[in-house]
């Protein structure tokens, strides 16, 4: 065998070897692939985990404690928080909340930079580079996050599960109206819950921008719009349907298979 047909069969192997991965990361990329039952948890070396209930009680009340201060009436009642936002903001003062849910299971912080709303698509809450990003809102759009008619929280669908990787693929095999699902935004001062409501599919238009949630027509246009929805990862918990003065969290993720579209879970406070 001469030395040109040897390199002519090295060369074929390797555009094939080649091609076979560029078409697997093709198809594992864009979610073809199902995504880990366990997702991958991004822990942080500078902050401990708050210790968080394996259930969600579907309970928007948060429970207060009264200190010796409080009983002088000095401070009133206290609210007991299970996260340490003093430790936290050692680390990062961007960190406004921290975002809970159990199916699938996320708990991670929740950043937003004022000078910059695309931060944390690439960059950890230690403020170095990583490829997951992490939970984050937009100062631009919600200014008052979780107290603003709607606020997007945005996190990668990453392949490995990381971040909101599971989200579409967790809650495609649960019944929302039969099985509620909650969502828990624990607030240096509150904490909140949500019930899930809706999931459907989406374009990639920016929804706080086209969409003015404090105008009753733009908050019932969009809702009216949801609740039409047909197709694949769409459900709607018909009787929950969002009224004008609900307010909205919609976490906003890549949709599987199409990364040029988005995969929204769209969910009401408990009141």
């Amino acid at each position: 065998m001469n030395k040109k047909r040897v390199l002519y069969i090295i060369l074929s192997a390797v555009m094939f070897i080649s091609g076979g991965i560029l078409v697997f990361y093709f198809f594992w990329a864009n979610g073809y692939f199902a995504p880990p039952k366990q997702a991958p948890v991004e822990t942080y070396a500078e902050f401990t985990y708050p210790s968080l209930p394996d259930q969600i009680e579907p309970s928007a009340t948060s429970e207060p404690i009264t200190t010796e201060s409080g009983a002088e009436g000095k401070e009133g009642a206290q609210y007991k928080n299970p996260v340490n936002f003093d430790e936290l903001h050692k680390t990062n003062k961007e960190i406004i909340g921290w975002f809970y849910m159990t199916s699938p299971y996320v708990s991670q912080p929740i950043m937003m930079r004022k000078d910059n709303d695309g931060f944390y698509l690439s960059h950890d809450v230690t403020t170095k580079y990583s490829k997951n990003g992490s939970l984050f809102v937009e100062y631009t759009y919600n200014k008052k996050p979780f107290e603003d008619p709607c606020t997007v929280i945005y996190g990668h669908r990453q392949s490995d599960g990381a971040m909101f990787g599971n989200l579409q693929a967790t809650l495609d095999d649960i019944d929302l109206t039969n099985n509620p699902q909650y969502i828990v935004i624990y607030l240096p001062n509150s904490t909140k819950i949500y019930h899930i409501v809706a999931t459907v599919t989406h374009d990639n238009s920016h929804i706080l921008h086209y969409n003015k949630f404090s105008k009753k027509a733009d908050y019932e246009a969009f809702i009216n719009k949801v609740y039409s929805s047909k197709g694949d990862s769409v459900q709607l918990v018909k009787d929950e349907k969002p009224k004008y003065g609900d307010k909205l969290l919609i976490l906003s993720a890549c949709l599987r298979t199409d990364r040029t579209k988005r995969y929204l879970v769209i969910a009401k406070e408990l009141t």
